[in-house]
């Protein structure tokens, strides 16, 4: 213990020492207790670094005499997920460094829904349910460590009081697959299938315990859906729509009952006991609607009158009736005739047929509709539990509605499969590996200036002037961040993205005020999902040769991140009155604070910081103060045409309606140009007819209103 000599070292030692001791000696249910302190002695004498000394007595604490981790026996559990002793990582399973479940690791997400202790997971799979019991009933199908063939028997053994869950993909969305299981299970529902539609991930689901059957065929290594099946509107996607509806005729041939859900759909709530609240219904389906149509603490159905936006299909349930299977055959057989025929609009267009939500509607419930000529009870899911992309990312709705959130569906959203991952992380809700928090070193920032209007203040303008100020806004909020990218680049680091305030929202077409139409419960200024300000995309695209490595700007605030990464920070002041730097001990700023000399270029910056290179965090106060330029002029070039690329643009002025037709040929063509953030056109423009804007058609102008 006497080799850490420096300050730094003496303080994390401390810190790691008070977590294992404390640990290790309040044994709860599930600890493993330190019985040898002759070991770990021995392992903090033999430690030449902070890691070693960590291994080493994490290894001592799990068995070992001689201060050398124990391999962990075949069979041993892991602790409850709240309960698991914090470590930086596995050391008590050299053979799995992904076990997240092992006692020596901080958390345990991948049993937190486990009732019992679960065993060890193999690498990147998730961990069975309750591996203690005895073999669940659909491994018996299993041949090979391939997911079986769908049959009758299967299904049966997972269901629950005659339903069944279902979803499916392929092994390019495996990680959506894992958290749609972490969360389902952590729901408590048990009942599920996950359709494998390749070869790879059938293998990947038996290995993780996860019940599946196989949607390719034998001989085959793929359902014909290739890797870009999310891809929206393409012939991939409309194969896809045919195959969900061929799963819910199967699923129903069984006369089950089922709840189909899109992988990207995060069950967050016992969705099957809301969906026995409304037993008269033969269909429950999400909705597309912004708002929502019952009062404030209600938990019922929308009101079908009212919630006339589209329906969506990602999360429907089928309660198994001779209505509902006619109903799915007449489905499937019309987007058959015609193979541009989206099933989502098929499934609307035949459960509206005839449909009157206020004189035809359900005689035990006035909430669900009788459609497809009177043949069908329809319920639409109330839109605040069950949410899209905008009505749980933007507005938060369950918040305003005060009511319990049973699903999220990642819709809504720009930047397609990175989009909707990295707004699962920052809602907190993507079941990530634990590499993800600790691989890497992060670089987090502090904004100075930001937007402050209140709603009352932003709304008195008309719609030009608001979303000027949305801009300036974000502009104001980026100066920061811009000079944190170019030390990240320098220094090879990660970047968190810190909060940003929004105070418009982004769409695909024109905007009312600010706000999507309809969407009239957005609360202004919202909290802006990443995808709002910079394209998941843009990050590494070929815009440029330097890509940027980010993180979630929830990333430090999730209770996966393990505390010694969190605790492992330097804060960064830069002042033009110092030459060096200065160390102090601040406790209102988590701990060491450093004070450098403002205006660094690339290789003083480096020099400066690399005796902090052992914090996983680097706070930095005012970046724009402390750097001062590159040296490498290939690098500089290459950041700032990141920069560029992710810089967001303020799209124009909607141009005046064209003149009328008798009138046309003496009309002149409006000129156009560039508009920047601050609202000025480039050169002497009165009116902007064309975009720059790399997002152009995600937030569209706006027409003035005076």
């Amino acid at each position: 213990m006497l080799l850490f000599t420096s300050y730094h070292q003496q303080h994390r030692l401390s810190q790691a020492l008070h977590e294992r001791t404390w640990n290790f000696l309040h044994d709860g249910p599930g600890r493993v207790p330190a019985t040898n302190w002759k070991a770990v002695w021995l392992a903090a004498k033999a430690a030449g670094s902070e890691s070693e000394f960590v291994a080493a007595m994490d290894g001592s604490s799990s068995g070992g005499s001689d201060g050398v981790a124990s391999a962990r026996p075949p069979g041993a559990t892991c602790p409850p997920a709240k309960e698991c002793p914090a470590a930086k990582d596995c050391p008590a399973c050299p053979a799995q460094k992904e076990c997240a479940a092992c006692p020596a690791c901080k958390e345990c997400p991948a049993c937190a829904a486990a009732a019992s202790p679960s065993p060890c997971p193999a690498p990147a799979a998730v961990v069975p349910a309750n591996a203690s019991a005895a073999p669940p009933a659909w491994l018996g199908y299993v041949v090979d460590g391939q997911c079986p063939p769908l049959s009758k028997a299967l299904a049966h053994s997972v269901s629950k009081d005659g339903a069944v869950i279902v979803t499916w993909a392929n092994y390019a969305l495996w990680d959506f697959v894992q958290t749609w299981v972490f969360h389902a299970r952590k729901s408590g529902l048990v009942n599920y299938l996950v359709g494998a539609m390749d070869a790879q991930i059938g293998k990947a689901l038996v290995a993780g315990g996860v019940p599946c059957f196989a949607m390719f065929e034998t001989g085959r290594n793929h359902s014909g859906v290739g890797e870009d099946h999310l891809a929206w509107g393409g012939k991939e996607f409309h194969k896809m729509g045919r195959q969900k509806i061929s799963l819910a005729q199967l699923f129903l041939s069984l006369q089950l009952d089922l709840l189909l859900v899109d992988a990207d759909v995060m069950l967050l709530g016992d969705v099957m006991a809301y969906f026995a609240k409304t037993p008269m219904a033969d269909v429950l389906v999400t909705s597309d609607n912004l708002m929502a149509t019952i009062e404030p603490g209600d938990e019922g159905l929308e009101n079908p009158a009212e919630a006339q936006a589209p329906m969506n299909i990602g999360l429907m349930f089928f309660r198994y009736s001779e209505r509902t299977v006619k109903f799915v055959d007449v489905w499937l057989d019309t987007i058959n005739k015609d193979p541009e025929y989206w099933d989502q609009n098929a499934f609307i267009d035949l459960a509206r047929t005839s449909w009157d939500p206020v004189a035809k509607v359900h005689p035990d419930n006035k909430r669900v509709f009788m459609g497809y000529n009177d043949t069908l009870a329809v319920g639409v899911l109330p839109v605040a539990s069950f949410s899209g992309g905008h009505t749980f990312y933007v507005q938060r709705l369950y918040e305003v509605q005060r009511v319990p959130l049973y699903a999220v569906h990642c819709t809504f959203q720009y930047g397609a499969n990175r989009g909707k991952r990295n707004r699962l992380r920052e809602a907190q809700l993507f079941a990530d590996p634990p590499e993800y928090w600790t691989g890497d070193s992060y670089i987090s920032v502090e904004l100075h200036r930001v937007p402050s209007n209140t709603w009352e203040e932003h709304s008195s303008r008309n719609n030009s002037q608001m979303k000027r100020y949305h801009f300036r806004g974000l502009d104001m909020q980026l100066e920061a961040f811009w000079p944190a990218l170019r030390v990240a680049a320098v220094t090879n680091r990660s970047v968190i993205i810190p909060k940003l305030a929004c105070y418009c929202d982004k769409y695909w077409t024109e905007l009312d005020k600010c706000r999507v139409p309809g969407a009239l419960q957005t609360r202004i200024p919202y909290l802006c999902p990443m995808d709002h300000v910079m394209d998941p995309n843009f990050m590494d695209d070929g815009a440029s040769t330097w890509n940027v490595r980010w993180r979630e700007h929830s990333f430090l605030e999730n209770p996966r991140c393990p505390e010694s990464v969190k605790r492992s920070r330097v804060t960064f002041y830069s002042s033009n009155a110092t030459a060096k730097p200065t160390e102090k001990w601040v406790v209102q700023e988590g701990g060491l604070v450093v004070l450098l000399p403002a205006g660094l270029t690339q290789g003083a910056i480096r020099e400066m910081l690399a005796k902090y290179s052992q914090y996983k965090i680097w706070h930095f106060k005012d970046p724009e103060n402390l750097f001062g330029g590159f040296d490498d002029k290939e690098l500089a070039k290459a950041v700032e045409e990141r920069i560029a690329h992710l810089q967001p643009e303020m799209p124009p002025d909607p141009s005046p309606p064209p003149p009328p037709a008798a009138n046309a040929t003496n009309a002149s063509a409006p000129a156009s140009g560039a508009v920047n953030a601050t609202g000025v056109a480039a050169g002497n423009v009165s009116t902007v007819a064309v975009s720059k804007d790399k997002n152009a058609g995600m937030l569209s102008a706006v027409h003035e209103r005076r």
